[in-house]
């Protein structure tokens, strides 16, 4: 069958198909380790030297090896901005996010297809995710993304492209397992948006091809897990090289912050890489109360850094959903002949509560907004099933334990649950 349901994630990707007629999600990269996994971050790396393109964990090592070329990461994050029509200048040559996105996107497609051998027709059909909401205030803005995200797939070589929410492809992916009827609230937490879906499911109604009306309410909001990672490094790391510091000569006033905003959000990194910001950066140092912390940073973008700090405030975060503490290794981002003044960075799971406090109250205040539409309580909600690499933080399944404690909780597979279900959804349609 040449039929595929496709999750491009902020954070990380998957690809389903039917292999030998039954539904198989796709090896796409193998780990550090040898291993072959069936997720590939969302991460895409043009190499200056070779002139050669590079997808998910290979890009990241290649980067983070010191290779001259561009990242880029959190793609998905443009689809619903202002920046969805722009282009970048990659070496000589001016791309389109959109050609852009369907490199990555076709890098998917074709391991697929290689996963099916060579003597199967190429995939053509492809139920593709999205968030209940690219554009939490825009209308216009989010039907613009999921127009975008259409051409894409054409771009990459899909001939029938649709779509199903996210939180509905994870839904159907659960189904698969209820044995009786149950209401169930759908929680996905991934990296660049939280979305919710309330359903009935059973073992009868999966096999219906009308489920209209056994969804009873689907509801967003544009926070996830990158969110999380700009709020923590906010807190925990963009101190060390300036923000929040006052002025020398205006003590009122302090350091610009959007320098360390940008550093701190995976698609605007590279904006700062620029000649004219290093020209600002150089030109603050004369007013700066503290000239050493911006030294710091100015040598930090010199050296194209800022992916690299991104990523250990990830993997903190990581960390920190475990553990009680863990140091960032901030002198590892400068070599012995930088002479930069640094030292590690602790950072605790209270920081990580206390800078996640306000993100985390949205996203359930739009949990509580999708029982409301929905017109049901809490006590109506049978099963609370949860998907996306957020929803292991501590703050969130506490937050879900004190709002439901008398359903039964039931993890999903972090990352393939939605991949999963987005190829029921592409049986149904395309078989």
């Amino acid at each position: 069958m040449t039929i595929c349901g496709l999750d491009f994630g902020t954070s990380n990707s998957t690809i389903g198909v039917l292999r030998d007629h039954k539904p198989a999600m796709v090896p796409l990269e193998q780990d550090a380790d040898g291993d072959w996994q069936t997720t590939l971050p969302s991460a895409l790396f043009f190499g200056f030297e070779d002139d050669e393109i590079s997808f998910g964990r290979e890009a990241m090592a290649r980067y983070t090896q010191g290779e001259s070329g561009r990242l880029l990461r959190s793609m998905k994050s443009l689809l619903g901005s202002s920046f969805m029509g722009d282009t970048t200048q990659v070496k000589n040559r001016f791309y389109s996010f959109d050609q852009i996105i369907s490199f990555f996107i076709g890098s998917l497609k074709r391991q697929a297809e290689t996963y099916l051998g060579h003597d199967t027709a190429d995939l053509q059909s492809v139920v593709l995710g999205r968030p209940v909401f690219f554009n939490d205030d825009d209308a216009a803005l989010d039907r613009a993304a999921q127009n975008h995200l259409e051409a894409i797939a054409r771009l990459a070589g899909f001939k029938d492209v649709s779509f199903q929410f996210e939180p509905i492809a994870a839904a159907l992916d659960y189904e698969q397992r209820v044995q009786t009827e149950e209401l169930a609230l759908i929680v996905d937490i991934g990296g660049g948006t939280s979305d919710f879906t309330l359903v009935r499911l059973s073992p009868q109604r999966r096999d219906c091809d009308d489920r209209e009306s056994d969804f009873l309410a689907n509801h967003g909001v544009h926070i996830g897990g990158t969110d999380f990672d700009r709020r923590l490094s906010i807190a925990g790391v963009m101190p060390q090289f300036g923000f929040g510091m006052p002025m020398a000569d205006r003590p009122s006033l302090n350091m610009p912050g959007h320098y360390y905003h940008d550093l701190a959000t995976w698609h605007k990194i590279h904006l700062l890489y620029s000649r004219d910001v290093l020209r600002e950066l150089n030109e603050f140092r004369v007013n700066v109360s503290d000239k050493q912390r911006l030294d710091r940073l100015i040598k930090l973008l010199q050296n194209r850094s800022g992916h690299r700090l991104a990523a250990l405030v990830e993997q903190a975060k990581i960390e920190l959903s475990e553990q009680a503490s863990t140091a960032v290794s901030l002198t590892s981002l400068f070599a012995p002949d930088d002479e930069v003044n640094i030292e590690d960075c602790v950072m605790t799971r209270a920081l990580l509560q206390s800078s996640l406090k306000r993100d985390v109250e949205k996203i359930f205040l739009a949990l509580e907004e999708t029982l409301t539409q929905a017109g049901v309580s809490q006590d109506d909600v049978d099963t609370v099933f949860t998907t996306g690499g957020s929803t292991a933080l501590p703050m969130v399944t506490a937050s879900i334990e004190q709002l439901f404690p008398d359903a039964r909780r039931i993890a999903g597979d972090l990352y393939t649950s939605v991949g999963s279900g987005l190829l029921t959804e592409a049986i149904r349609r395309y078989r």
